[in-house]
């Protein structure tokens, strides 16, 4: 987890909270594309990007996504159920 990209996810689930969608958006895609990102990191980025996904397939995408590094979350099964 490199200082830059805890950052990212910090803004971007922050801006998630305030209900700011295209900034937290902006984030959380911005540190999905850092290579340098923990596996972490992204499965967080992803569960905050499906939380304000008003769009039902990009949800499902941002979800199965966590599923595939970890079948057994138990958050992200029971929001594709």
């Amino acid at each position: 987890m490199s200082d830059s990209t805890r950052d990212l996810l910090i803004r971007g689930i922050a801006a998630a909270k305030a209900k700011f969608i295209h900034e937290a958006r902006f984030y959380l895609e911005w540190l999905l594309r850092d290579e340098s990102a923990s596996r972490e990191e992204q499965m967080e980025a992803y569960r905050y990007l499906a939380e304000i996904s008003d769009d039902a397939k990009q949800k499902r995408d941002y979800l199965e996504q966590i599923l595939a590094a970890n079948p057994s979350d138990p958050d992200a099964r029971r929001a594709l159920a």
